[in-house]
């Protein structure tokens, strides 16, 4: 007869000291950066920490993988969203003839984080949503088949996001 499994005090400590190498030479390999590689691996387990309940994997490695992969991707989105701010940027400076002060480029990148931190809050869904609406430009009808949804929950969660990006501005 099996023994029935002693639970760990600390799971998510056991996981951390279980895997982190192997997540950080994970990593490694696909930014091909030690430095990114801990810092997402670092994310990676933040995400962990502060998802709420956990119950340990069964496969540990596919869940960390998982959760890296996510947050590489949300990272690869942010940035595209910082390099068309700074193209339209630069395009605004070319047919204007006064230029944005400091203070104005400090204001709209704190603006962005700000953004950036409500879209990391919502749920999946919702983000997703967001991001393909208005980052990636496709109809609400293409997002509604994409998730297996209707239109009429895109919209909610189109509002939803809003709204959550409203607050991060200090518009509600």
């Amino acid at each position: 007869m099996d023994k029935p499994r002693p639970t760990s005090p600390d799971p998510i400590g056991e996981l951390y000291a279980g895997h982190h190498h192997w997540l950080v030479t994970w990593l490694r390999r696909r930014l091909q950066c030690p430095h990114q590689a801990s810092d997402f691996a670092q994310d990676t387990f933040y995400r962990v920490l502060t998802a709420g309940h956990y119950d340990p994997p069964r496969e540990p490695r596919a869940f960390l993988a998982t959760i890296a992969r996510r947050i590489l991707i949300d990272n690869g989105r942010r940035l595209r969203l910082e390099q068309a701010y700074r193209e339209e940027l630069e395009r605004s400076i070319e047919h204007s003839d006064q230029a944005f002060s400091p203070e104005q480029i400090l204001q709209a990148i704190e603006l962005l984080e700000r953004i950036d931190r409500a879209l990391s809050r919502m749920k999946a869904r919702v983000r997703e949503t967001f991001i393909l609406r208005h980052l990636e430009g496709w109809p609400q009808d293409d997002i509604a088949r994409h998730h297996g949804i209707s239109v009429r929950t895109v919209q909610a969660d189109l509002v939803e996001a809003m709204l959550a990006c409203d607050a991060a501005m200090g518009m509600s």
